[in-house]
């Protein structure tokens, strides 16, 4: 085994397991798919190397957005402008 990642949150508990050689991957897919393990039924497949498993409060994400954007719009209207820029009214 090369590397382990542990998606916890996840509601399935997804792991994915990376080995150094693919006859071992080969070999854990047959071994461990449909097994019993702690009352849990694995199911074991290659990982597709595009799937995110990680799971993510959307709203929340959306919430936190909207105040970057917001302390940025703050941000860009507290900017004082180099003569250069400024608006020459007559």
């Amino acid at each position: 085994v090369e590397k382990i990642t542990i998606f916890s949150k996840h509601v399935d508990g997804v792991v994915i397991v990376k080995f150094k050689e693919p006859t071992a991957a080969s070999t854990a897919v047959q071994e461990y798919n449909g097994k019993i393990r702690k009352g849990r039924k694995l199911e074991c497949i290659f990982w597709d190397g595009v799937t995110d498993y990680t799971v993510r409060n959307e709203e929340q994400e959306q919430e936190e957005a909207i105040k970057r954007q917001e302390a940025f719009g703050e941000w860009l209207d507290n900017q004082e402008l180099p003569p250069e820029f400024q608006l020459l009214t007559e």
